[in-house]
C-alpha cells in the first residue's frame, strides 16, 4: 500500500511552492519540470518536454456595478479566457435582458440583444449553432450565471478556442450565482459593465514519460492528468489531484522492477482549461491512432473528500465490467457512465477512435461545490480519499499492461465512434 507521505509533499510543491498555473504562465511550466524531474527519479525514461502554442492572458478581468439607492455598487465578476474586451476604456451602461437557457435558446434572434447587457442563466451553448445564434444576436455584453454553483462568490472558466477563432464571440463574464438572484429578485433593469482582455501568443507543454514495454508494437496505456489551472485559484483538486496521482503510479509502477508486456505510457498536458489543446495537440502530432494507445486512463479532480467516484468509460460494455470489478475488489466502487464526454483531456484519443476511462470525483450534483474558484485549495482535497483510488488503479493498470490480450474489445462501439466523430467536428474543428 502506498503512503501518502509522497502525495502531501507532491501537493504542496504544485499548489503552494509553485501556486496558480494558468497557461503559457511561468507557473505552468514550472509545474510541467517539476513533473519531468519527479518521473526520471522515478526511472521513467523517455522522459521530455513537448511544447505547443496556446492563448494565454496578459490581461483579464472584469467590472460590473448595479445600481442601488444611491449610486452604483460593484460586484464581483470574472472574464472568461477567450472573451474579446467591451469597446472603450469606460464601463458600458446598458438594459439588462434575461435568458434561460436551453430552453430559451430559440428567442436568439439576429440583432435581437444589440444594444443590451444578457443575463444568461443555465449553461452556456454547447452545440455551435446556438453559439452563434448568440453572437448574430449581438449583446453588449453576456453575464454568465452558472446554476450548477448557487454560492456568494464567482468562478473561473473559458470559451471553446475553436469558436472563438471560427465563429467569434460576445463580451463574457461570469458573477455570483447570488448576485445574479438579488438582481432578479429586486427587478434590477440595468447594469454598468467593462471587460478588459488582452490575449497573447504563448508557449504550453506536454510532459511525457515512459515505462517501456517487452513487446513495443503492442499498443501502450496511457496513463493522463493536466497540470494548468484556471485563473485565480491553485487547482489543488483540478487538477493538482490527478498531477499527485500520475506521480505516485509511476512510482509505484517504476517500483516494480519487471518490464511489462505493453509500455505504460504517462502524459501530464497543458493547457486542458481551454477544452484539452494540450491533449489535441498530442494526438495531431504523433498521428495517434489504434495502433499506438490501446486504453487510456484519466484523472481530474480526484479528491474531494467527500464525493462519488465517477468513472466516465467510452468502450465496449466489457470494458467498464472488468474495470468496475477490479476496482471493487480492491475496495473501491466507482459510478460508471458510459458515453462520451468532450471535456476531459480523454476526449481527442476517442476523436481517433481509442477507448478512455477518466476518473473524477463529484462532490455536487454534475460537479465539485468549488469547481473553478479560489475555494479549490489544499483544506478542500483529502490525500486518503486520493490514496484508496490509487491502490485500486495501481494494479489495475499494472495487470493491463502486463497482458498480452486485454479483457475488451479494441477501439469503441460504432455508436459512440460517431458521437465522437460528431462533438469533435463541432468543438474542435476536426
Amino acid at each position: 500500500m502506498m503512503t501518502s507521505t509522497p502525495l502531501l509533499r507532491d501537493w504542496q510543491a504544485l499548489c503552494s511552492e509553485i501556486g496558480e498555473r494558468r497557461a503559457g504562465t511561468a507557473g505552468e511550466r514550472a509545474a510541467a519540470d517539476y513533473i519531468a524531474a519527479e518521473w526520471r527519479s522515478a526511472g521513467l525514461q523517455h522522459v521530455r518536454l513537448e511544447p505547443f502554442p496556446c492563448t494565454s492572458m496578459a490581461e483579464l478581468h472584469a467590472e460590473v456595478h448595479a445600481p442601488v439607492r444611491r449610486g452604483w455598487q460593484p460586484v464581483e465578476a470574472a472574464a472568461l479566457v477567450g472573451t474579446p474586451p467591451t469597446p472603450g476604456p469606460r464601463l458600458l451602461e446598458a438594459p439588462l435582458a434575461w435568458l434561460e437557457m436551453p430552453e430559451s435558446a430559440h428567442r436568439l434572434r439576429r440583432g435581437r440583444l444589440r444594444g443590451r447587457i444578457l443575463a444568461l442563466f443555465g449553461p452556456l451553448p454547447t452545440e455551435a449553432a446556438v453559439h452563434r445564434r448568440l453572437v448574430a444576436a449581438a449583446p453588449l455584453a453576456v453575464i454568465h450565471v452558472d446554476e450548477r454553483l448557487p454560492f456568494g462568490w464567482t468562478k473561473q472558466d473559458g470559451m471553446y478556442p475553436y469558436w472563438v477563432k471560427r465563429y467569434g464571440v460576445r463580451p463574457t463574464l461570469t458573477v455570483p450565482f447570488r448576485a445574479a438572484w438579488d438582481w432578479r429578485r429586486h427587478g434590477v433593469d440595468r447594469l454598468r459593465v467593462r471587460v478588459v482582455a488582452r490575449p497573447i501568443q504563448g508557449q504550453s507543454q506536454n510532459v511525457i514519460g515512459e515505462l517501456p514495454g517487452r513487446d513495443p508494437r503492442r499498443p501502450a496505456i496511457v496513463v493522463s492528468a493536466h497540470h494548468d489551472t484556471q485563473c485565480g485559484n491553485v487547482g489543488a483538486d483540478d487538477n493538482a489531484s490527478g498531477v499527485v496521482a500520475l506521480l505516485a503510479l509511476a512510482r509505484e509502477l517504476g517500483r516494480r522492477g519487471r518490464r511489462f508486456e505493453r509500455t505504460v505510457r504517462f502524459i501530464s498536458f497543458g493547457t486542458e482549461e481551454q477544452l484539452s489543446v494540450g491533449s489535441a495537440a498530442y494526438v495531431r502530432r504523433h498521428r495517434i491512432s489504434k495502433r499506438d494507445a490501446a486504453l487510456v486512463i484519466n484523472f481530474d479532480s480526484v479528491a474531494s473528500p467527500l464525493g462519488h467516484f465517477i468513472m466516465w468509460v467510452a468502450g465496449a460494455a466489457a470494458l467498464e465490467r472488468f474495470v468496475k470489478a477490479r476496482l471493487a475488489a480492491r475496495g473501491v466502487d466507482v459510478i460508471a457512465r458510459r458515453e462520451i464526454s468532450p471535456f476531459f483531456d480523454h476526449f481527442p484519443f476517442n476523436r481517433v477512435g481509442i477507448p478512455s476511462l477518466t476518473f473524477m470525483r463529484e462532490n455536487f450534483p454534475g460537479g465539485r461545490w468549488q469547481h473553478h474558484s479560489p475555494h479549490d485549495n489544499l483544506e478542500n482535497v483529502s490525500p486518503e480519499v486520493l490514496q484508496r483510488l490509487l491502490d485500486g488503479c495501481a494494479p489495475l493498470i499494472a495487470s493491463l499492461a502486463g497482458q498480452r490480450r486485454l479483457p475488451f474489445p479494441a477501439g469503441l462501439p460504432a455508436e459512440q465512434q460517431a458521437r465522437a466523430r460528431k462533438l469533435g467536428r463541432d468543438l474542435l474543428g476536426t
